[in-house]
């Protein structure tokens, strides 16, 4: 688990101080010491390795969950003190710890943890020689190519499939159909189509309630059905108003409400804040959903009171009768639905046949006839069982392996000796370097919808990515490597950006109940999800590493007091609705701090808390403060102690109330998220900013247009250039790792619009990597050509660029093109033409504020597009070309003439969803 990352680490803390020979802080006795605990921690590191060979030749690990807490307890204790006395080193040296005494101490303290560890680690020997494993080989350096041993088949040459995401319906058909019937009662279905396994409705004579319970074990598919069948086309027509809320654990119905709210109409939650009660809330949202056809899924009940605080309301109100529906996924809806009127609709296992299909869709073999897999399939068929989350993960692993008899029928067996219980097998099966990486998933609250981009950086700053040489390979790449692992071996859900790349992800919810208490039994993290202070004796004694708070701090730090000293990660989820500041995040760092003078957090992820209270003398303590995440917490000023922190890598305050941003050293920093409106000005040493890789947002004005030039190593850019000057040009012609590149060019603000000012730029051909490209300016005819722009481009967006000759055509060309934006006055002429080949990748085109009146689409051009979105192109006549776009299921259209919305529908074929959201009463088609 954690401790695989963590000792290796720890080797190379007490080396760094092993080599320091200051006598004042480094005496020979000390120094023969630090010696020995290097010794100790290889020889741990070695069996760590041993344990893993034995999960791999057994199928089972040889430690239980006690022996594993008890291991990482004793890591934890000792890298805690390497860490303090590393940290009162360096204030020895800098001359702000001038006691001499102070250092002994902790030297002392230093000395007695690793007893500890040493103790721990002998009878962790003794164990393995009790299992009889193999004994501990020599230990051997570590070869700078393993990063890419970590998965088969050649590591960052891996292929992973990162199309958009899609559902599969093997052995669902027959509950769709019926779910289908009772959402949409006037719907057909085909002939012979038989029901009597798959559905038990309470009243026979009615099949359109209003709930709608679709019950099944867990991992049976209850999710995947349920997004099927909302996610189509004809149900997105049926129901104007649709969400999507995934309950938690901890059920707050104002905060459903809230998430209900916000999915059904963002402009309801303007003026909501945590003064607003629960009724108030439920009738904010019945009055939106009175008198519309509404669906609405709540996924993962699993408590009465959604029936009695939620349902029942709901039901109550004469929404019914308009279409209102109302759909739960839940393993037992008898105790859940006290008295209610609903249907169920049970979700049975899968019979062989279907078994099989879905297991040879997961299994991604080139060859599903090959000899060996027909002579597994009744045994892979035994231990799967017809449930489809076992048929999943069975296939992802066995993707992972070489496709042979010998290799499969390995995996086989020890699936056979766990009877059919895989979950520990495919964890066990994960490289060592992953299985931090999947448990920290855990951490997030269940169904969350994690930010991959949040992700990949929390994992990097806790120290999971560790490459041998960070020249060749960064820690973002190669968490992004362990990622896609995840992705092949099916143990995380994704959802897709249209260009294929993963937006957010999540742990399905059957992985999750599973890891999530194993990995806080272990003490690899701690979840806060309760508001009561109370803490038992036993619990106020474990040590706390890892901290998610779902409800702030305010009644948690006085019974934890004692045991966060050693805490490296603090991550809020603190839902409460908008109010007074979170000042009990403050009160809660500051007794981190108190004891020793400083702490030890690495990570403090607060992105989503409503204006956290963070002081300069607090926050100046956190002297190794790697990740700081005030995304979204609409604070008002940074902290001046933030722009001197020695080790900050990510600092993020998109989405903040903060003007300006001064930071003195950035040794470290990688990634710099700015807020739209924020001034940042970076002081610092010439080479300070070789680490930099990320820069999203900083104004570019007079002042600071020569830090342009020390940005060489940057792959995602976004600028706002004040200034015209040839310098930003030049500089971005030469980032050729670039893969995302926002350029904003405006001379200011005329009655609250951007006014466009001319936007230079150099060939970007040479730029391979560069993916994403938003360019925001007046640009010269030139740019749109072929030979000037990425040649591998995905996205492009263009804005205020004033084009006089239709770039489709050119565009067209592009032939990894995903998404194009064309938004307001980026073309000024009245035709755009998308040629026959034109476009053979494109999947979504948004067309917003165009003088447009004439639109030809050629027969072959955009073969693969999937949405469409036209807004404010008053004059625009329906193309007769779209009646090809046979791959079209989405067209939103916004602020046009009524009239244009019935032509297109009557030009384009029903199984397209048109949603209207405003329509303008002129200018009327011709």
């Amino acid at each position: 688990m954690d401790a695989t990352i963590l000792v290796p680490l720890l080797i190379e803390k007490l080396l760094d101080l092993h080599l320091d020979k200051a006598p004042s802080i480094i005496n020979p006795v000390f120094d023969k010491k630090v010696q020995a605990a290097i010794n100790n921690l290889h020889s741990l590191k070695r069996y760590l390795r041993d344990a893993e060979d034995h999960e791999a030749s057994y199928g089972h690990s040889s430690m239980n969950d006690q022996k594993i807490a008890l291991l990482l307890k004793a890591v934890y204790y000792a890298d805690d003190a390497t860490d303090n006395l590393i940290m009162r080193r360096e204030l020895q040296k800098m001359g702000f710890l001038s006691s001499q005494f102070l250092f002994i101490q902790e030297v002392k303290k230093f000395k007695n943890q690793f007893r500890r560890l040493s103790s721990c680690d002998h009878h962790l020997v003794m164990i393995v020689k009790e299992k009889a494993v193999t004994s501990c080989v020599e230990y051997v350096a570590e070869d700078n190519t393993r990063v890419l041993n970590y998965f088969p088949n050649g590591g960052s040459q891996q292929q992973c499939c990162m199309e958009k995401e899609t559902y599969d319906v093997v052995g669902f058909q027959q509950q769709i159909n019926q779910l289908l019937v009772q959402l949409i009662p006037q719907r057909e279905i085909s002939n012979g189509q038989s029901t009597e396994l798959v559905t038990k409705i309470q009243d026979p004579g009615q099949s359109t309630h209003q709930v709608i319970a679709v019950v099944g074990e867990g991992g049976s598919g209850k999710t995947t059905l349920a997004r099927i069948v909302y996610n189509r086309v004809d149900v997105k027509r049926q129901f104007t108003n649709r969400a999507w809320v995934q309950v938690p654990s901890l059920f707050k119905a104002k905060d459903v409400l809230a998430e209900l709210l916000k999915q059904i109409n963002q402009t309801e939650l303007v003026a909501l804040d945590k003064t607003l009660s629960e009724d108030e809330l439920m009738l904010r949202l019945i009055k939106l959903l009175n008198g519309t056809r509404y669906l609405i899924v709540l996924e993962d009940v699993h408590t009465s009171q959604v029936w009695e605080t939620l349902l029942k309301p709901l039901c109550s109100t004469s929404s019914h009768q308009f279409g209102g529906r109302i759909i739960i996924t839940t393993r037992n809806a008898s105790n859940l639905l006290p008295g209610a009127a609903y249907s169920t609709l049970d979700v049975p296992r899968l019979n062989n046949e279907e078994s099989w299909k879905l297991f040879l869709n997961k299994v991604r073999v080139a060859n599903p006839d090959v000899n060996f897999l027909t002579l597994l399939k009744e045994q892979i068929l035994k231990i799967c069982a017809g449930l489809p989350s076992t048929i999943v993960l069975l296939g992802g692993l066995l993707s992972t392996k070489e496709p042979s008899y010998d290799e499969w029928s390995r995996v086989i067996v020890h699936a056979n000796n766990a009877k059919g219980d895989i979950l520990p097998l495919i964890y066990q099966d994960l490289p060592s370097e992953i299985k931090p990486c999947f448990l920290y998933m855990g951490i997030f609250p269940k169904g969350f919808e994690i930010p991959v981009r949040r992700l990949i950086h929390l994992w990097s700053a806790e120290g999971f990515m560790t490459p041998p040489d960070p020249e060749l390979i960064d820690p973002e790449d190669l968490a992004e490597m362990c990622f896609e692992q995840l992705i092949i071996r099916n143990m995380v859900q994704v959802r897709w950006k249209v260009d294929g790349h993963p937006k957010t992800c999540r742990m399905p919810s059957f992985l999750y109940d599973f890891f999530t208490l194993k990995a806080e039994a272990a003490g690899f993290f701690n979840h806060q999800l309760h508001t009561s202070s109370h803490t038992s004796t036993k619990q106020s004694k474990v040590s706390v590493r890892r901290l998610a708070a779902y409800f702030g701090v305010k009644n948690l730090w006085s019974s934890l007091f004692y045991n966060v000293q050693g805490l490296r990660s603090y991550v809020a989820f603190d839902t409460r609705m908008r109010g007074t500041a979170a000042r009990d995040t403050g009160m809660f760092l500051r007794k981190i701090v108190s004891i020793r003078g400083f702490g030890l957090l690495n990570v403090l992820d607060l992105e989503g808390v409503y204006k956290p209270m963070l002081c300069d003398d607090v926050v100046g303590k956190l002297l190794q403060l790697s990740y700081l995440g005030l995304r979204s917490t609409f604070i008002d000023n940074l902290p001046y102690a933030v722009s001197v922190l020695p080790r900050l890598e990510t600092l993020d305050v998109r989405h903040t109330n903060i003007r300006e941003i001064c930071i003195w050293e950035a040794k470290k920093l990688r990634h710099l998220y700015l807020n739209q409106n924020c001034s940042c000005y970076l002081f610092s040493e010439k080479d300070s900013f070789a680490n930099l890789q990320t820069v999203w947002g900083l104004h570019v004005d007079d002042e600071n247009l020569d830090l342009l030039q020390k940005f060489t190593r940057l792959t995602k850019l976004k600028l706002i250039a004040h200034v015209q000057d040839p310098v930003i040009a030049e500089c971005v012609s030469k980032l050729t790792n670039l893969q995302s590149l926002k350029l904003i060019s405006i001379a200011g603000l005329v009655q609250g619009s951007r006014q466009a000012s001319n936007l230079e730029l150099w060939t970007l051909a040479e730029h391979h990597k560069l993916l994403d490209l938003y360019l925001l300016g007046i640009l010269p005819n030139y740019v749109i050509d072929v030979h000037f722009l990425p040649p591998n481009l995905r996205n492009l967006t263009l804005s205020l660029s004033q084009l006089a000759c239709d770039p489709m055509p050119v565009l067209g060309k592009l032939p990894h093109l995903n998404r194009l934006r064309l938004f307001g006055d980026s073309y000024t002429g009245k035709q755009i033409t998308c040629l026959s080949g034109g476009f053979p990748k494109l999947r979504l085109l948004n067309l917003w504020k165009l003088p447009l009146q004439d639109w030809t689409v050629e027969e072959g051009a955009l073969p693969c597009l999937n949405e469409l979105e036209i807004r404010d192109c008053y004059n625009m006549k329906p193309p007769e070309g779209l009646k090809n776009a046979t791959t079209l299921r989405e067209l939103v259209l916004t602020n046009m003439p009524m009239a244009f919305g019935a032509a297109v529908e009557e030009i384009l074929h029903r199984n397209v969803f048109i949603k209207t959201n405003t329509w303008c009463s002129s200018p009327l088609l011709e």
